[in-house]
């Protein structure tokens, strides 16, 4: 039996959604303590990931897995898990803390200030842009997908099991 791996992570992904989007709300507060609060859901992210990916290969996969069928599950699973993150995100800087972002780019401006390298006005228009909901979302989507790509491509190495012989395979 063939799994469809696209369907089994659409049915897996939504408690590590929960994991990601609890981490962003956290990382938004100014307390050390949900900073390693936050540290502490990292972790659990990438045991849960493992741990899912174990009972896919175990339970659809009759104990058996190839290296890019386990990458492309992690993979998804990730990336179903940000859209969920992307629209926490969209609500929380739209309605809960609509300054969170000015706070954001105020705070890399002074870096660059502090740094003295300059910003032309073009880059600063670009920036008020990418610091408003929608796009800021979008491009933490993109960021989720590279780290999901890194944490799949690890994983996927520990997760595979090919089988030893020809007996293994049905």
């Amino acid at each position: 039996m063939q799994p469809n791996i696209a369907k089994s992570a659409l049915r897996n992904f939504h408690f590590i959604g929960l994991l990601l989007s609890a981490k962003f709300i956290l990382s938004t507060q100014r307390y050390e303590i949900l900073a390693m609060i936050t540290i502490f859901i990292s972790v659990m992210v990438i045991f849960m990931l493992f741990r899912t990916s174990l009972h896919f290969r175990e339970t659809e996969c009759e104990g058996f897995i190839s290296y890019w069928k386990a990458f492309r599950y992690i993979f998804l699973i990730y990336f179903f898990a940000s859209v969920v993150m992307l629209i926490v995100v969209v609500i929380y800087t739209s309605l809960i803390d609509t300054q969170f972002l000015s706070y954001q780019l105020d705070t890399m401006l002074k870096m660059y200030e502090s740094i003295n390298h300059p910003i032309d006005d073009n880059t600063q228009k670009a920036m008020q842009i990418i610091f408003t909901p929608v796009p800021f979302a979008i491009l933490n989507i993109f960021a989720n997908a590279i780290v999901g790509a890194f944490w799949a491509l690890i994983m996927a190495f520990f997760v595979r099991k090919e089988p030893n012989n020809l007996f293994d395979q049905q």
